[in-house]
């Protein structure tokens, strides 16, 4: 599944060749699959069509997994055809998610790189093409997507003030917490680490090999409950998903290019006494998801809540103090100092990755 760096690339990929280029032409799949009612969700053709052509592509915008243009009007203030601000007049946007195997490609120029699988770059149009854009400067781009899990909205006015994009988490990328709020954001949480990585509400764009990466560069075992992490261990893993997410945009995610150290070129397959710096990796299920780690560095450690945790559940419960009778109320229910923890999830539950 394409993840933050994977996404990413796709937004410089279009950036790159499309920026300031006007949509002249729009095609649909092959003659016998034509407009894809499961990809482009909640739109139809004839909309898809008048919302892009004759706009200019102002901008390639991205959030976590998630990205979308904002389409000109086609001319400036001053009378051009591709003026700069022309974003300014935007109101329906094209908001895409890749799902498990979508890609963009732009005649003869490349494509997204997966680990999983190649996208065709061979023929045009390319094999599970679903969408084809064509530009005023003779660019051609494509959408693939073979499993046809990603998704193609059609999104009126602000993209960003509206769901899915106004219910993701902070983007590791693009606004990274400092750290007393990237640890205020985990130590709350009672579930398993991993899954609190793979919660989109929390870090965006982080998937499976990334929350894997991370922890391993941080020593930390994947089921440790997050509000058991000290500071100190919440401000390493910060610091190893930075290194992790800007290493890997770095070089436009092309997974041959990634440190040779990292966990990610021995995880797949789940092939048993597979090693990374010689030391064995293992296969678990946390937060439903197989997950790879390396038990000899990522050790569990005490699962009691850590200072970090119940400095912040007593910040909490500081902050909503009831006063008057209800003060009375909720010292004779809770007792005096107990700390009340509502709605903490299950240990190991499933955690609902991204809204597709």
């Amino acid at each position: 599944m394409p993840e933050l760096p994977e996404v990413e690339s796709a937004r410089a990929l279009v950036e790159e060749h499309c920026l300031n280029a006007k949509v002249i032409g729009v095609e649909y799949g092959g003659e016998s699959v034509g407009f894809d009612e499961k990809i482009f969700a909640g739109t139809d053709a004839k909309s898809f069509e008048r919302a892009l052509l004759g706009r200019t592509l102002a901008a390639a915008k991205r959030k976590g997994k998630h990205m979308w243009w904002e389409m000109g009007t086609g001319k400036s203030p001053t009378g051009g055809s591709r003026g700069g601000t022309a974003a300014a007049a935007t109101t329906i946007s094209p908001l895409f998610h890749l799902g498990m195997t979508g890609s963009m490609t732009v005649k003869g120029k490349g494509a997204m790189k997966y680990k999983a699988f190649e996208v065709d770059t061979t023929t045009w149009p390319p094999k599970f093409h679903k969408l084809i854009i064509h530009f005023d400067n003779g660019v051609a781009l494509a959408y693939t997507d073979p499993r046809r899990f990603g998704r193609i909205r059609l999104v009126e006015g602000e993209v960003t003030a509206s769901p899915p994009i106004s219910e993701l988490g902070f983007d590791p990328l693009l606004d990274m917490p400092d750290e007393a709020s990237f640890v205020a954001q985990f130590c709350r949480r009672v579930a398993p680490i991993k899954a609190v990585l793979l919660d989109q509400t929390v870090a965006a764009g982080v998937g499976n090999w990334i929350a894997d990466e991370v922890l391993y560069h941080s020593s930390l075992h994947p089921e440790q409950p997050a509000r058991s992490l000290t500071h100190a261990q919440l401000c390493t893993m910060r610091a190893a998903m930075h290194m992790v997410i800007s290493t890997a945009c770095g070089v436009g995610a092309d997974a041959d290019r990634f440190p040779q150290d990292w966990l990610f070129h021995h995880r797949w397959g789940k092939v048993v006494g597979n090693k990374v710096g010689g030391k064995t990796i293992s296969f678990i299920t946390v937060g439903g998801r197989t997950t790879a780690y390396v038990p000899a560095l990522q050790k569990m450690t005490a699962v009691t809540p850590s200072a970090a945790y119940v400095q912040a559940a007593v910040q909490k419960k500081t902050a909503v103090k009831p006063s008057g009778a209800g003060a009375a109320e909720a010292g004779a229910g809770a007792g005096a100092g107990v700390v009340v923890v509502k709605g903490a999830r299950k240990r190991g539950a499933a955690v609902k990755e991204e809204a597709v």
